[in-house]
């Protein structure tokens, strides 16, 4: 069956997700209690992106067609709306204050905060990017009253403190331009980075304040989690793929012998000479060796993960933890303890609250996908 002659279901939703080494287009239909069924999930293989750009542009096309034509032929309908997920890599926040004032004191309604962000005209200060999300940090009644659910009361002026995420122009234009040459008319935009934290994060740990960090395989990206949106948001393209890369190349194996020898390593092991890991093909590696290695390029991404934290002027309490997410560091055994050493504070290894997708690398995707089904029902 033709793509053209496919009947259209637009009772599922699509998300597309760029990862830092394959694109992930997963279609799911809304059930009750805030779950969903997965329909189709599509894995494809592709270059990835680093500092904010696509490392092999010419080959997109190619790709989410792939993606899009073996979902197709997976649910025998055609794909109507997609959401694009957008990385850290190509997003960046900014804080704007919606105020709305009362001739007399009134109660605080859904209403009332509904209008409070449709009259808002989302004005950018920037002319190269564009606001894809806007989302309350907390409220303040009358003067000094903040709380993160104004609902009920009364007040004669109300602040909503909103965190405004913006896409780079041309990340839009490019997958825009894309999807509409392969027949899809209907997508929108969404930050990963937002639709992580909210997803994965609980409420009252979010309206407190919370760190998601998502080291993936080339990127790795720090986000300041407060209420409903993001206070700060940073990125680099650093990840797991490195430590990857710096075996195969330090070791002279091949990738795949180095990604094998990174599922056995321990970091917290404190070997001695005479310790090995060994391979299926019966290679072995010194302990010490192999940790030095691994430890090496794990230093150089916290460092990193410290200046991203520090350049957010959001100072919070020792005792919130660091949460992280993604598949680069997350399947490192001992890498909880490592990290609760390097960084002197709390540590947590977060992943998707549904059972079957709880895995740290598919934190974003599923994070996009719940987003999207709230938005779409």
């Amino acid at each position: 069956m033709g793509r053209r002659n496919m009947k259209i279901n637009k009772d599922i939703v699509s998300v597309m997700d760029f990862g830092s080494s394959k694109i992930t287009l997963l279609t799911a239909k809304s059930e009750v209690n805030n779950s969903f069924k997965l329909m189709s999930s599509v894995d494809i293989d592709y270059e990835g992106f680093g500092s904010g750009e696509f490392i092999e542009p010419n080959n997109l096309k190619n790709q989410i067609m792939q993606a899009i034509n073996f979902a197709e032929r997976e649910l025998q309908c055609k794909l109507h709306n997609i959401f694009v997920g957008v990385p850290a890599e190509f997003c960046f926040t900014f804080e704007k204050t919606l105020v709305k004032t009362f001739p007399k004191k009134v109660k605080i309604t859904s209403k009332i905060i509904d209008n409070l962000y449709l009259e808002d005209d989302e004005t950018s200060p920037y002319t190269t990017h564009s606001v894809i999300n806007k989302s309350p940090l907390f409220y303040i009644i009358n003067e000094d009253n903040k709380t993160n659910d104004p609902v009920g009361q009364y007040a004669t002026k109300i602040q909503a403190v909103t965190s405004y995420i913006l896409v780079e122009n041309n990340f839009k234009m490019q997958i825009g331009s894309i999807l509409e040459s392969l027949g899809i008319k209907n997508y929108d935009f969404l930050s990963n980075s937002l639709a992580e934290g909210v997803y994965l994060i609980d409420e009252h740990k979010r309206n407190e304040g919370a760190i998601i960090i998502d080291c993936g395989f080339i990127t790795t990206s720090v986000g300041i989690v407060l209420g409903d949106g993001l206070k700060g948001l940073k990125s680099f393209s650093l990840g797991g793929g490195f430590i990857t890369a710096d075996l195969a190349k330090i070791l002279d194996i091949s990738y795949e012998e180095a990604e094998e020898l990174k599922t056995q390593a321990i970091i917290t092991l404190r070997p001695t000479g005479m310790d090995y890991y060994k391979l299926q093909n019966g290679k072995k590696f010194g302990v010490k060796n192999v940790n030095e290695i691994i430890l090496g390029r794990l230093d150089g991404i916290c460092e990193l993960i410290k200046k991203c934290l520090s350049s957010m002027d959001c100072e919070l309490p020792n005792y919130i933890p660091l949460s992280f997410t993604g598949g680069g560091l997350n399947f490192f055994e001992g890498i909880q303890d490592y990290l609760r050493k390097e960084f002197m504070r709390p540590v947590e290894l977060i992943s998707p609250k549904a059972l079957l997708y709880s895995r740290p690398d598919l934190a974003s995707s599923i994070s996009l996908l719940n987003m999207a089904i709230n938005i779409y029902k």
